[in-house]
């Protein structure tokens, strides 16, 4: 897992955020998808930011 981080590091990255009431069934989509969701911070209950690889 750290070895994909540094990797997307290296290859860039996208800072994200997301607002909505349903932030932990945007997380499951990614994670279904293979969509990696990482330094992920939730500020409010309805507000979060990430990082997500760069394609």
């Amino acid at each position: 897992m750290i070895f994909k981080i540094i990797i997307n590091y290296i290859l860039g990255y996208v800072n994200i955020s997301v607002e909505g009431y349903y932030i932990e069934r945007f997380i499951n989509i990614c994670i279904s998808k293979g969509i990696l969701l990482w330094n992920v911070k939730r500020e409010k209950s309805t507000f979060m930011m990430a990082n997500v690889r760069k394609k």
